[in-house]
């Protein structure tokens, strides 16, 4: 019976990671061989999408900070900075920390934050996020979801693209606390460069 379970578990592991795989080009990324620092860049441009295929930027946050306000006015305000923070610092970490530590085991390339002598640049570009909702019990609530274009791009020439894909839906691992929408959408990060990191193992190892 124990048997039974285990292999069950590991068929619905193996088909969420199917359903997540990044497709790359492994022609195309092969510069990746010869190189040891790719800069990376998270950005959020405008015609991304939150929650529903049709709320922008804007009023998600204007949602959010209204929900955050109902029990104490300042919560809202203190969900912003952490939002904003989030998007310049923590999921970016988030991202390298995850990814760089998978590589350490088969290769010396690396992702950095910022490295004015690396050759190309990857830009992690958000196309839609969904924070899930919940809190501490396992009744009634869900994973973050982001869907994201990677782009890599060579930066001598910066509007030279190298190669471009686009990501499935990335379901973060769940994650709750004072700001759990903000935790979840990490997860969703770190789910990516685990999800690169089994794509770049074939150009890499």
């Amino acid at each position: 019976m124990f048997r039974k379970i285990v292999c069950i578990v590991l068929i619905i592991s193996s088909s969420v990671s199917f359903a997540q795989r990044i497709k790359i080009d492994r022609k195309k990324l092969s510069f990746l061989k010869s190189e040891s620092r790719i800069e990376v860049q998270l950005t959020f441009p405008e015609q991304m999408t939150f929650l529903s295929d049709n709320m922008s930027e804007k009023e998600f946050i204007l949602y959010m900070k209204e929900r955050r306000s109902k029990k104490d006015p300042s919560m809202g305000d203190k969900w912003l900075v952490e939002y904003n923070n989030a998007k310049q610092t923590t999921w970016k970490t988030d991202f390298l920390s995850t990814i760089n530590k998978a590589l350490a085991g088969y290769s010396d390339l690396r992702f950095v934050d910022s490295e004015e002598k690396t050759n190309y640049l990857l830009i992690v570009e958000g196309n839609w996020m969904y924070p899930g909702y919940g809190g501490g019990a396992s009744v009634g609530r869900e994973e973050a979801k982001l869907e994201v274009t990677l782009k890599f791009v060579d930066k001598s020439t910066p509007e030279n693209v190298l190669y471009m894909t686009q990501t499935p839906k990335i379901i973060g691992n769940y994650a709750y606390g004072e700001f759990g929408t903000i935790l979840r959408v990490g997860e969703c990060y770190k789910k990516l460069g685990y999800l690169l990191n089994l794509q770049l193992k074939r150009i890499l190892k």
